[in-house]
């Protein structure tokens, strides 16, 4: 799938992460709307209707664990491939994440060009 054709939502707290994945993503050729938080993302997805959204696992008010969860239990929202992107890396988070229904799981920082070529598989 072509990435022009992508509307990306970024779920992340952190003004330098938000910064890198648009540039990443709009780099290639999508579209970016954000969220900073979990409870942002449920009241906004419906309005934007993303291709994929890529989630920071750690945020204030609602995290992206928890934020998952309500996404599944939506049957407007539960085909949406979520992505969980964190800077604090372990391979038991890997696994919990993969567990737990995240379509893929990718630390910080992030590889550009593999970020980009993951989320084209995920997406397809």
């Amino acid at each position: 799938m072509n990435p022009a054709t992508w509307k990306v939502f970024i779920v992340e707290d952190e003004f330098d992460s938000v910064q890198m994945v648009s540039k990443i993503v709009t780099h290639a050729g999508a579209q970016v709307f954000v969220a900073r938080n979990g409870r942002e993302c449920l009241e906004q997805v419906t309005q934007v209707d993303p291709t994929v959204i890529i989630m920071d696992l750690a945020m204030p008010e609602m995290d992206g664990w928890e934020t998952l969860v309500e996404l599944r239990a939506n049957p407007n929202t539960a085909h949406i491939p979520v992505v969980a992107m964190t800077a604090y890396h372990s391979e038991s988070v890997a696994e919990d994440a993969q567990r737990v229904g995240f379509d893929a799981y990718f630390p910080k920082p992030l590889s550009p060009v593999n970020f980009v070529n993951s989320l084209g598989g995920i997406i397809a």
